[in-house]
């Protein structure tokens, strides 16, 4: 192995411990890319470089093993070293794939939250504006009501009086 290789391999083997914690499997990179090609279409169109780092993941996984399974040239180079290494300041600064994901997927749901909150408070102030509306009308009922009372009463006085006299 030369120097490349050396850096290329101890940069891996720190992404691919930073994965194994990740998802919490003894897989590493291997993982991370398999839950790359199990996620949906519809989640993975929220990240705007989600093919370009796939592609990357694969990339770098196939030279690894050529490195640790050949003693042939692995093909690796600075950028593929560089490559590496920004993926996992990515995942460290939680800009990789899956924590653009679960950020958009919170930012989505306080959005939700929010317009179904609003939604709510408008229903509430129609639900007020209609219960006003019917209250007053109840009232104007019950004056009505008070009034034809109010008249029988003093007409069956008038016939009483009336009467007596």
């Amino acid at each position: 192995m030369d120097n490349i290789e050396i850096l290329f391999f101890e940069e891996y083997k720190k992404l691919d411990n930073l994965c194994k914690d990740l998802f919490k499997s003894d897989r590493g990179v291997s993982q991370y890319i398999e839950e790359m090609e199990c996620t949906p279409l519809s989640k993975s169109r929220l990240v705007g470089l989600w093919q370009d780092d796939y592609k990357m993941l694969k990339h770098v996984r196939w030279i690894r093993n050529n490195i640790a399974h050949n003693n042939d040239y692995s093909g690796c180079n600075k950028s593929d070293v560089k490559s590496v290494q920004n993926f996992y300041q990515k995942i460290i600064n939680q800009k990789d794939p899956f924590s653009v994901i679960a950020q958009n997927s919170r930012e989505l749901q306080r959005r939700n939250n929010k317009n179904y909150n609003t939604r709510r408070t408008d229903e509430t102030a129609v639900y007020r504006e209609n219960n006003s509306n019917a209250d007053n009308e109840l009232k104007s009922i019950i004056i009505k009501i008070f009034a034809i009372i109010w008249v029988i009463c003093v007409l069956i006085l008038f016939i009483l009086v009336a009467n007596n006299i």
